[in-house]
């Protein structure tokens, strides 16, 4: 992941306890970032994926898509996820969609050191490691909590989804000064533009 890379999809996998086990049952928002020729940042986010028996195949051969569309990805616990959502692919995928499993299965493995890194990747900074797994260990929130700053727990009176927070670790370590500078200038235009302010308490 060095340097940046122009197409970047944030993964944050959810588990639920069930008899004793966490099950992977979605992904949360998932972030993605552009970098355009120009060094302008463009982002966008996708809703939370409810993962189940008839989404596991489909979530495993979009990301096998997104790699050969060119995309690289940060998972949180890459490695857990992978094995998980391929076990829970090959196990309940239909029979028609049997040969584009195995298929992504071979991109996914075929690309997985230089384009699909775990979220406490390429990281010699020890205090970015640490936010990353503290971000990593949050609960998904969608209330703010009274008394919080304007910054990356939230933006505009709305909590930050946690994988925007992880993007703002991985441009800070892999962008010089003047990226990283336009990375939160267009972080904050798209968050004024896409997350209306909250009503206050004289609306």
């Amino acid at each position: 992941m060095t340097p940046y890379p122009n197409e970047l999809k944030i993964l944050f996998p959810m588990r639920e306890l069930r008899d004793y086990r966490r099950h992977l049952v979605a992904l949360d928002d998932t972030f993605v970032v552009h970098r355009r020729s120009d060094g302008e940042f463009l982002m966008q986010l996708d809703p939370m994926m409810k993962l189940g028996a008839r989404s596991y195949a489909k979530c495993f051969i979009g990301i096998a898509a997104d790699l050969e569309a060119g995309y690289s990805f940060v998972i949180v616990d890459r490695d857990r996820f992978l094995a998980d959502i391929e076990a829970l692919a090959r196990e309940n995928a239909a029979i028609k969609d049997r040969d584009a499993v195995e298929r992504a299965a071979q991109i996914i493995a075929e690309h997985t050191r230089y384009c699909i890194r775990d979220h406490l990747e390429e990281s010699d900074d020890i205090q970015s490691r640490a936010n990353r797994m503290l971000i990593a260990s949050r609960p998904r929130r969608t209330k703010c909590i009274g008394g919080e700053a304007e910054g990356l727990n939230q933006m505009w009176g709305i909590p930050t989804p946690r994988t925007e927070q992880l993007w703002h670790t991985i441009a800070g370590e892999l962008c010089d000064v003047r990226a990283a500078h336009r990375a939160q200038a267009a972080w904050q235009r798209w968050t004024r533009a896409n997350r209306p302010p909250m009503p206050t308490a004289g609306d």
